[in-house]
């Protein structure tokens, strides 16, 4: 008895673990590999997305309304302004704005730029022949043919199966904000203007570039990893170490968005330090 529910159990979880790998394998290869538009079945552009342009132009004449307001805001500052160096002048604010004006109305163009470089990085480096046979991913032998120790095989295997539905969820996660980021690039464009703001325009361009190349990232990890998984090829080691990838590149997004921060937080020291000692010169100059 206890036999039949033990195999009932294990046969089970084994046509669970098929379905969901057989639907969601084949889309996690799909777009680990790529960037592009997912409303079509051809490969086309992201940018070429009708819902993106038709987002994009709206928040484009929304910015180009906006100026009015920035130009009026940085005059009424000029008038009272008391500084080491100038901020709101027309001088100042004027080539800001001429650059603003040229990011937001070709943003699209720009973007699409960096995620074809991001697509171009990958397909080199996926594609770069090194020795160990063709290039093939760390844990579709576990998943295919298995590697014995049935309880063991289970577990390890339902638990690739989790660790590659949450990587989808990433894709989708990524493709949503990258859609969302090309959006409001205009109004991001608009930020660089005033100081007050441009630290929101640079938050912009971090979480775009990080959203962007956090690909070539994984697939960097994922193509150095699949060189190591031929030598340990149908073993218990195999299944084990295609888990320790995918959990790996789970992580990816998170340590570039932490050195990110590492830098950011790094420069905005470096700018205070100047700071003070550019009061404190001032300073000493006037007691003197």
């Amino acid at each position: 008895m206890l036999e039949i529910f033990s195999g009932l159990v294990t046969g089970f979880f084994n046509n669970l673990i098929n379905d969901v790998s057989g639907s969601v394998s084949g889309t996690v290869e799909s777009y680990l590999l790529s960037t592009h538009d997912v409303s079509t079945f051809s490969a086309r552009p992201l940018t070429d997305d009708p819902a993106i342009q038709a987002m994009f132009h709206l928040t484009l004449a929304l910015a180009d309304l906006l100026l009015v307001l920035v130009f009026t805001y940085a005059f009424l500052r000029s008038q009272w302004e008391r500084s080491f160096r100038a901020h709101y002048t027309l001088k100042v604010i004027l080539p800001r704005t001429m650059a603003a004006i040229a990011i937001g109305h070709f943003a699209l163009l720009f973007g699409q730029m960096a995620i074809d470089l991001n697509n171009a990085l990958v397909h080199a480096v996926w594609t770069q022949p090194f020795p160990g046979g063709p290039t093939r991913l760390p844990w579709a032998t576990a998943l295919a043919t298995g590697f014995g120790l049935p309880l063991f095989q289970i577990i390890v295997r339902l638990a690739i199966v989790v660790m590659l539905v949450i990587v989808a969820l990433t894709y989708v996660v990524r493709f949503a904000l990258l859609s969302v980021l090309l959006a409001i690039a205009p109004l991001a464009a608009l930020c660089m203007i005033l100081p007050d703001t441009k630290r929101y325009a640079q938050s912009w361009l971090r979480i775009f570039l990080l959203t962007v190349f956090m690909q070539f990232a994984q697939v960097l990890v994922l193509r150095f990893a699949s060189l190591f998984a031929s030598e340990l090829n149908g073993s218990p080691i195999e299944a084990l170490y295609g888990l320790a990838v995918l959990y790996l590149l789970i992580k990816v997004p998170g340590l570039m968005n932490a050195s990110a921060h590492l830098e950011s937080k790094a420069e905005h020291f470096t700018e205070s330090l100047a700071k003070k000692a550019v009061k404190g010169a001032m300073a000493a100059k006037a007691g003197a």
